[in-house]
């Protein structure tokens, strides 16, 4: 299959984008035409993946401010048709917009994801190379938080940095043998003093979603607890890989003091 990535460009593809939006997300989080179109035309990006004319995946993002003033690019969405995902489509679309981003004499990408999704924590996280020392409460609602069924949109926003990570990588054998901040759902953060750690995850959270909303709600704010103690005692996440058939852990490092 044959995939080309391009910016988007005439009225048809930016409607393609609008309903690939509500085939991966539904109705509610739609970015409309019109803001796509104006992002894209005063320095932002609307990067397409497309087999033939038929789009088939999308990145979207624009110019943003760090916390100190910086000039960086928010990368806000990205998607590929599920039909899709294992071609490598999303990776590609990122490393593209990646170069968009270096064109314009930027240094940093920042977007988010909700770190109990495996796939995406492979991607963003041990394929990118991006790294999280950033825990978001409940994003984009609902509220009050506590709803049954209705999970709160807890995210890692993570940093991809363009030309230099600030913070190294540790050998790969450390996603299977770094202490557990998080060994059991029952037991509080065990954050100690050790150079690297593990958070655990389910590879399979969407199943458990679906199939146990209990047990869905107490990974949520399980993983919260232990993420926001982590960072909180200077740890940054910087890969991510499985343990077994049934966990995955992204692997800390502690920055020096």
């Amino acid at each position: 299959m044959q995939i080309t990535i391009r910016p988007i460009a005439t009225y048809a593809e930016y409607l393609a984008c609008e309903q690939l939006q509500r085939l991966v997300w539904g109705s509610d989080f739609t970015v409309p035409l019109n803001m796509l179109v104006t992002v894209q035309r005063n320095g932002g990006l609307v990067l397409g993946a497309f087999v033939g004319n038929e789009l088939v995946g999308f990145v979207f993002g624009f110019l943003a401010r760090t916390a100190d003033g910086r000039l960086k690019h928010a990368s806000h969405m990205a998607a590929v048709r599920p039909d899709l995902r294992d071609l490598r489509i999303g990776e590609r679309l990122k490393q593209a917009q990646r170069e968009f981003v270096r064109s314009q004499d930027l240094e940093l990408i920042t977007w988010t994801f909700d770190p109990l999704l495996a796939r995406n924590a492979h991607l963003n996280i041990h394929k990118l190379g991006a790294i999280c020392r950033t825990y978001m409460r409940n994003v984009y609602g609902p509220e009050p938080e506590l709803i049954d069924g209705i999970l709160p949109s807890d995210r890692f926003q993570v940093e991809w940095w363009i030309v230099q990570s600030p913070v190294d990588r540790p050998p790969t054998e450390h996603v299977v043998t770094a202490p557990l901040i998080n060994p059991s759902l029952d037991a509080p953060p065990a954050i100690g003093h050790e150079p690297t750690a593990r958070l655990r995850i389910p590879l399979d959270f969407s199943a458990i979603q679906q199939h146990d909303p209990g047990a869905a709600q107490a990974w949520r704010y399980h993983f919260r607890a232990c993420a926001e103690a982590a960072f909180a005692a200077g740890y940054v996440v910087v890969d991510f890989g499985r343990i077994d058939t049934t966990f995955g852990a992204y692997v800390l490092v502690k920055l020096s003091s």
